[in-house]
């Protein structure tokens, strides 16, 4: 657990929450949903793209830990769920940096999407976290 993937793995775990958190409680301030080009959507953005950032990272780290107790102990259960977690975030800023047009056609639908994204991105986390957890 004291290894850098594992650091990285949290860090990256502490910045998708705390991105996650602009939206709603911006929300809860306001009581509307923060405009696309506000100050609270430009830090969502911003440790939103440090979080993905940071997933790349964790991702490189965990390269040469593949041998690792926790690793060959969670087998596939646990680096499938990481691995498709990565893929979802790619798609999930995909479509945040589309919600930052202010003129966007099917907002709606993407902002929808981005949501369903971001929950996708939870449980695959979850799930890899569990397995690597419960292997060692």
């Amino acid at each position: 657990m004291e290894s850098i993937a594992a650091w990285t793995g949290w860090a990256t775990a502490l910045l998708v929450a705390c991105a996650a958190l602009v939206p709603p409680v911006t929300r809860l301030r306001l009581g509307r949903r923060a405009a696309p080009d506000s100050r609270a959507i430009s830090m969502h953005v911003s440790v939103g793209l440090g979080a993905s950032a940071a997933a790349l990272v964790h991702t490189l780290t965990v390269l040469p830990n593949l041998g690792a107790p926790a690793a060959v102990g969670a087998g596939m259960a646990g680096l499938l769920p990481g691995a498709g977690a990565f893929l979802v975030i790619v798609g999930h800023v995909g479509l945040g940096l589309q919600l930052r047009r202010p003129k966007l056609k099917d907002r709606p639908a993407r902002r929808r999407a981005h949501v369903g994204t971001a929950l996708m991105l939870a449980v695959l986390t979850g799930v890899h976290v569990v397995a690597l957890l419960r292997a060692g």
